[in-house]
């Protein structure tokens, strides 16, 4: 199948040895994501509505600080961010401030359930997560349709790794909406295959890693375990920064 623009990072990714090919396009998503909000777009006044409103998640909060890549941009991307988050405070302070010195405990408790809702949604909102998210979704649909018209592309995942268990389970509840019945089954029966026997690759490299500390197993070699514990733990909770 001649490749496309959609199609070759797709592909590079699932020609890597790795545990979880779509960890490797996530990741050179989020970085794409991080430099663009540090880029030239933090002057522009779409991205800074944006980012005011939705603002960054703690991961990515610390990541845009530690690129260093544009520490000024930052800090204006910052200062109209809280301006606007603490306007929306204001409003619900002014809201309930007559009748909490009213002293009544009906207005103290419905400021402090909006006042909730108001730092659950700033805690849980981030622009670079939703630049991610909306990527994403595209790179499972070119996953789908590649593995139907692809028959190399079809080995190329029967014969990775498999996947770590956030992008299987992601893998799965897309596939429902991409893939036809029949197709459908034929993909969750091998899939399955894949990461059961990948799963058990990886419990043996756990077990053999723990092993080679007893004293008898001292001068046997390490096969291919000395990487097993980030391996196993990227296997679990998808790509890690152990650096």
């Amino acid at each position: 199948m001649k490749e496309t623009i959609y199609t070759i990072p797709v592909n590079d990714a699932f020609s890597t040895d790795c545990e979880c090919p779509i960890c490797l396009l996530e990741k050179d998503v989020e970085e794409k994501s991080l430099s663009f909000i540090l880029g030239p777009s933090s002057m522009e006044p779409d991205t800074r509505v944006a980012t005011n409103k939705v603002g960054f998640c703690r991961r990515h909060m610390k990541q845009l600080y530690l690129k260093r890549q544009n520490v000024l941009g930052l800090s204006l991307v910052l200062d109209t961010h809280i301006q606007y988050q603490m306007d929306l405070y204001q409003k619900i302070i002014k809201k309930h401030k007559k009748g909490i010195k009213q002293d009544t405990k009906i207005n103290a408790g419905k400021m402090i359930d909006e006042l909730n809702e108001f730092f659950l949604h700033l805690e849980s909102s981030c622009e670079v997560c939703n630049k991610i998210s909306f990527t994403m979704e595209r790179y499972f649909d070119v996953i789908y349709w590649m593995y139907d018209k692809d028959p190399l592309f079809r080995e190329k995942i029967k014969n990775s790794k498999g996947f770590c268990l956030r992008h299987y389970q992601q893998l799965l509840q897309f596939a429902k909406n991409n893939l036809s019945r029949k197709k459908l089954a034929i993909f969750t029966i091998e899939m399955d295959t894949l990461m059961s026997n990948n799963m058990d690759r990886i419990l043996d490299d756990v077990q053999w890693f723990a092993q080679k500390f007893d004293h008898r197993n001292e001068k046997a070699s390490w096969k291919t375990s000395e990487d097993a514990v980030p391996r196993t733990i990227e296997k679990f909770i998808s790509y890690c920064e152990f650096k």
